[in-house]
């Protein structure tokens, strides 16, 4: 990657885990206006506010650097190609847009994780878009062959769980289940109100998870596929961690250093799986 592109994707990583900790300090309404904040570019600053006007910077600095990786993606890609750079910015219009919504309605749970979930989507284009210069090297990727996809489908999981995450934090459902490994002293409640229904659906889908990439590292051992083997040996150990991560987010009562390590670690997992797919199609065409 050349600099531009390690300035987009780097800080597009530290914009999502800021709003990670925006979300986990309850300052996310510190400024109630929007785009500015107490109607200044420059509030008088406390720390929730440093934090919340802060993540609004930060995103201003991204959408610049964004948009210059854009402008220079559409000189070297060609054909379909450019769309990549042309729905990345849609989407990023349209997360801009999503963020004063959440600010004007007042974080409302799925206004909220839907700016979430369409926040992973770009990233998932930028990091494309960072990791393949030029239509000659991303024409070797055939995102949606036969080959790649189980790991599209792995992808989706982990999407998946990434948006459940985001929806329980933001439905106050993190200490649905306060306890680890049972749930209110159940393996399974009684009663499943929806808290703990959605607490349950993001902790089973992290077990899924798991025992996906288990699988995916026998597989790749047998089949003596060396890159792909040593990619989900990587992956097994990161997920592993991920599970370790959550269980301290729980009994620590949601601190929110560990949730922001939390996602770092999720974004490790979700470009991994990206490769993964990137890999399997280029293996397959030479």
């Amino acid at each position: 990657m050349n600099k531009l592109e390690k300035l987009t994707l780097y800080s597009l990583i530290l914009l999502l885990i800021w709003g990670n900790m925006v979300s986990g300090l309850g300052a996310g309404l510190a400024c109630p206006d929007w785009p500015l904040c107490f109607g200044q570019f420059f509030p008088q600053i406390n720390f929730p506010i440093f934090m919340e006007h802060g993540h609004r910077v930060l995103g201003l600095v991204v959408s610049i650097f964004f948009f210059l990786l854009a402008k220079k993606r559409l000189k070297t890609y060609s054909g379909k190609h450019k769309l990549i750079p042309i729905i990345a910015a849609l989407l990023l219009s349209i997360q801009i847009i999503l963020g004063g919504l959440v600010v004007i309605y007042e974080l409302e749970t799925n206004l909220t994780t839907f700016h979430f979930g369409n926040a992973i989507v770009i990233f998932l284009f930028i990091y494309t878009m960072c990791k393949y210069e030029n239509s000659q090297s991303l024409s070797k990727v055939l995102f949606f062959s036969v080959n790649s996809s189980k790991y599209l489908f792995f992808l989706l999981l982990i999407y998946f769980q990434l948006v459940m995450g985001a929806y329980v934090r933001h439905s106050n459902a993190g200490l649905a289940c306060p306890d680890f490994p049972t749930c209110l002293g159940y393996w399974v409640p009684p009663y499943l109100s929806d808290t703990v229904l959605y607490h349950l659906t993001h902790r089973m889908t992290g077990y899924l998870i798991f025992v996906v990439t288990l699988i995916f590292l026998l597989s790749t051992y047998v089949k003596k596929n060396t890159n792909q083997f040593k990619r989900f040996k990587k992956l097994f150990i990161l997920v592993i961690f991920q599970i370790a991560i959550g269980v301290y987010v729980v009994v620590s009562k949601l601190a929110f250093s560990m949730t922001a390590i939390h996602l770092f670690v999720a974004l490790l997992i979700l470009m991994i799986a990206l490769d993964a797919i990137f890999d399997e199609n280029i293996s397959t065409n030479k």
